[in-house]
């Protein structure tokens, strides 16, 4: 049985925006009518043909912008509905398109969009299997998906604040939605949930929940980008100190400020105690980059140990990734002092890519930029010249 759409007579193509794609070696224009024309949307082939198309076109909302016409087709569309597609790029015409033909379809467009973009992901090429979704309860929509359908799913759905523009950003949330683990749950006391949350709820679980965790959602973005090596370095030092559980301390702390305090302290305690990582400390490091007169490669735990007591901060505690060959130090002593890690990353291919995970100055303060852009152009150099 075919679904019944909310229909009437399309005849005029006056307003019709035509997106040619012929010179980019297609044999075909698209064609999408505008949104009092139910917003149809057809493939029209260089012989004549035409067909219509049943789901996403490949094109978002904010590229039609920038399109010959562009801005006048998007005018034809209600403003409040072309906002709501704004987080989903990859579906944003499907979910127009939906929503201009059928009643049901808008209203989850105005209400709960999170809940039609998993409709047309999980049916990106079937309009009608889409339309036959939008007609059950929201609840029965998340169960008939295979997610967990309570009201409390439907909460977190609507304190997402992040933009669904990778299909990691698409895993992120469907994995919290697992009928069985319900793990949304843990986030039922944050105020927004944005993709930082997210992914530190992939990397730290054990975070999840806690003050830090929720405070995060609102802080500034310099701080959201600062966290997770600051938590990464601040759990190593726990380690290396023999805490039994260092998690333990980071979930009773509040802000980035408070992590920050608690790394510092334990910095001045690691240094004191002198830490030996373990029975390979006497080993000397593979090294990648051989360096400069200005950038020098250290080659040992106690270079490491002691580049780490002299700019007071936790890079010692690299010591295990720098022996495993996945990180690479140096002492850079011009255009200032600081100190450079860079991290190793295998490819699929098995080869190996490599860049700048930090460069800090004493106590963690920011380098300046004439630093940054020194030591980004210089391992772009050793790169090209090394065929890496």
């Amino acid at each position: 049985m075919r679904l019944a759409e909310d229909t009437q007579t399309i005849n005029d193509e006056s307003q019709v925006l035509v997106l040619d794609l012929t010179p980019f070696g297609f044999k075909f224009s698209l064609k999408l009518w505008p949104w009092d024309q139910q917003l149809l949307l057809k493939r029209e082939y260089t012989n004549g043909d035409i067909e219509s198309l049943e789901g996403n076109i490949g094109f978002s909302i904010d590229q039609i912008a920038f399109t010959p016409g562009g801005d006048e087709w998007i005018a034809s569309i209600p403003p409040l509905l072309v906002d709501r597609v704004k987080p989903f790029p990859e579906t944003s015409i499907y979910m127009l398109s939906l929503a201009a033909s059928n009643r049901n379809a808008r209203q989850l467009l105005e209400l709960r969009p999170a809940l039609l973009y998993l409709i047309c992901n999980e049916y990106p090429l079937d309009r009608e299997k889409s339309l036959e979704l939008c007609q059950y309860g929201q609840r029965e929509i998340l169960r008939i998906l295979g997610f967990s359908h309570s009201k409390a799913a439907l909460r977190f759905l609507d304190r997402l604040d992040i933009t669904f523009d990778t299909r990691s950003s698409h895993t992120l949330v469907t994995r919290l939605l697992h009928p069985i683990a319900e793990r949304y749950r843990l986030f039922n006391h944050y105020p927004i949930i944005t993709h930082q949350s997210l992914q530190l709820d992939m990397v730290l679980p054990g975070l999840t929940g806690s003050n830090l965790a929720i405070n995060l959602s609102e802080s500034k973005l310099k701080s959201r980008i600062k966290l997770p090596t600051l938590l990464n370095d601040t759990l190593m030092m726990g380690v290396n100190l023999g805490l039994a559980e260092p998690m333990r301390y980071l979930r009773k702390l509040r802000t980035v400020e408070d992590v920050s305090t608690l790394h510092d302290s334990w910095i001045r305690a690691q240094n004191r105690k002198h830490y030996v990582p373990c029975p390979t400390h006497k080993k000397p490091y593979q090294i990648v980059f051989t360096g400069t007169e200005y950038i020098q490669p250290l080659t040992s735990y106690f270079e490491l140990r002691d580049e780490g007591e002299e700019q007071r901060h936790c890079v010692g505690a690299y010591h295990a990734r720098v022996l495993n060959d996945e990180y690479q130090v140096f002492k850079v002593t011009a255009p200032e002092r600081v100190t450079m890690g860079v991290r190793m990353i295998k490819r699929p291919d098995g080869r190996k890519y490599y860049e700048i995970d930090q460069v800090q100055a004493k106590c963690n303060r920011r380098p300046l930029e004439e630093t940054l852009q020194a030591l980004y152009a210089w391992l772009e150099g050793e790169k090209q010249r090394m065929n890496l």
